[in-house]
């Protein structure tokens, strides 16, 4: 489409030289083929830097100046070319070395309205493809929304955890009621905060830690000093937000292959970095690779890689690795107005 609408503008100019006999067919067709391919070949370039400063999502009244000032360069540097060009291949040519002169003016109005069109052009096709992937993307969201519910019914509250808890309270009834009484109020808690609905999709890390705190408090009663909790976290950083019930999955996933699987003591550590721009969170624990570990279907980080993707159109936010007997996840967090 693009070569067809330069073919069309080409044919149209040199139609108006032949029509108006400025000089014989040679010349004009000549002029026409030079001028409009230089036009069209810059033309199509722009695409980058139009697309680069759209990136940088700048005001309105910054868009309209660069936009501006590229179709002023662009015209600027067609014309330079093109006037060089035309002047050695019609070097022995004074007539049109004459006209080429007197035309500058409307020449450079030519390409400089020709460049404006162009990366207007580019500008729209860059806000409708945008367009499009946002409607995309939030319907993806809601749908994801109603799926993560119940896959953090099924990977973060899953019945081995309940019944696991109610058993030690039960113990705990007889041994120590007070601290039986203190994990009931906990573990309330813990479900109140896990299933109510969050609209909004994001929180502060705050109320995500004070979630966690409370499913490590019980988790704790259950396994004792087999259980060590690092907590790393600068209070700068509890005001970042993050999307709701994001950490609970691999808290459990540190506690289930840390402490489940290892009969030594294991170490579940959470750090936090944060910034203006970025909060980034590393949840580690230590786990013996010498035992076999159950491998589950992995429903947590599935859910916690597609719902950064979509929230932040994202796919670098997490980061795993394992060795040395360590396993580390990495989430980072763009914090926006």
């Amino acid at each position: 489409m693009y070569i067809g609408i330069w073919i069309l503008i080409a044919s149209v100019h040199l139609l108006i030289l032949t029509y108006y006999r400025v000089f014989g067919f040679g010349v004009a067709l000549t002029e026409s083929l030079v001028a409009n391919f230089i036009i069209a070949l810059l033309g199509l370039s722009l695409w980058y830097p139009v697309f680069y400063l759209h990136n940088k999502q700048a005001g309105i009244i910054i868009n309209i100046f660069q936009q501006i000032f590229m179709s002023v360069f662009a015209s600027g540097i067609w014309f330079g070319i093109t006037y060089i060009v035309l002047s050695i291949t019609f070097s022995d040519f004074p007539d049109y070395l004459s006209y080429l002169i007197q035309s500058i003016p409307w020449r450079l109005a030519t390409g400089l309205l020709y460049y404006f069109l162009i990366i207007l052009f580019y500008s729209l096709l860059i806000y409708y493809q945008n367009f499009k992937e946002k409607l995309v993307s939030e319907a993806e969201l809601k749908a994801l929304v109603k799926e993560s519910e119940l896959n953090s019914l099924k990977s973060q509250i899953n019945p081995h955890f309940l019944f696991n808890s109610l058993n030690s309270i039960s113990s705990l009834t007889i041994i120590s009621p007070e601290k039986a009484r203190d994990m009931i109020i906990k573990l309330s808690e813990f479900l109140r905060y896990s299933l109510s609905k969050n609209d909004r999709h994001l929180t502060t890390l705050e109320q995500e830690m004070n979630n966690v705190n409370r499913y490590m408090d019980i988790e704790k009663v259950r396994f004792g000093n087999r259980l060590v909790i690092k907590n790393n976290i600068n209070g700068n950083c509890l005001k970042g937000r993050l999307p709701w019930l994001i950490l609970q999955p691999l808290v459990e996933n540190a506690i289930k292959y840390g402490v489940y699987e290892n009969v030594d003591e294991s170490v579940v550590e959470l750090n936090a970095m944060c910034n203006e721009s970025l909060l980034r969170l590393s949840i580690k624990n230590n786990f013996d690779s010498e035992l076999i570990i159950n491998k589950g279907e992995g429903i947590g980080l599935q859910n916690i890689r597609q719902r950064l993707k979509i929230i932040y159109n994202n796919d670098n936010l997490i980061q795993i690795s394992s060795e040395n007997g360590i396993y580390e996840v990495i989430l980072s967090f763009p914090q926006q107005n």
